[in-house]
């Protein structure tokens, strides 16, 4: 399950759910959107990636990527209570703000694993 169409299509069959079923759960006519997400021929908005997390009963965290983990909470915001600097909550709140615009592509989505895996690695 390299790719987010490989994991949507995972997901999907985990559920018995044909690629009609999918769109239809999303609101969607046509299941070529979710043929196309799943080939990867074609990048989902943000906004498409709630639907199909929602319709599959998983989570954003889950069809991104498993090895980054998203601050996800409820309504897909990071928990208040983290402890984070007013810089950090600024720099999430632009993410976040991207993400629902559709603005953050594969790429955007390899860079910010790479940093939080940078984050994660115990200082020396």
């Amino acid at each position: 399950m390299n790719t987010l169409g490989s994991r949507i299509a995972h997901y999907r069959k985990l559920k018995g759910l044909s690629q009609q079923a999918l769109a239809s759960e999303c609101g969607w006519e046509s299941q070529s959107r979710i043929g196309n997400y799943e080939r990867d021929t074609r990048e989902p908005s943000f906004e498409d990636l709630r639907r199909i997390a929602k319709a599959l009963s998983v989570t954003l965290n889950d069809l991104l990527n498993p090895v980054m983990q998203i601050a996800e909470s409820k309504d897909g915001r990071y928990a208040t209570d983290q402890k984070l600097s007013a810089r950090s909550r600024q720099v999430l709140d632009r993410i976040t703000l991207a993400a629902s615009q559709g603005r953050l592509v594969e790429q955007d989505l390899i860079l910010l694993e790479q940093i939080a895996r940078r984050l994660e690695k115990p200082e020396a």
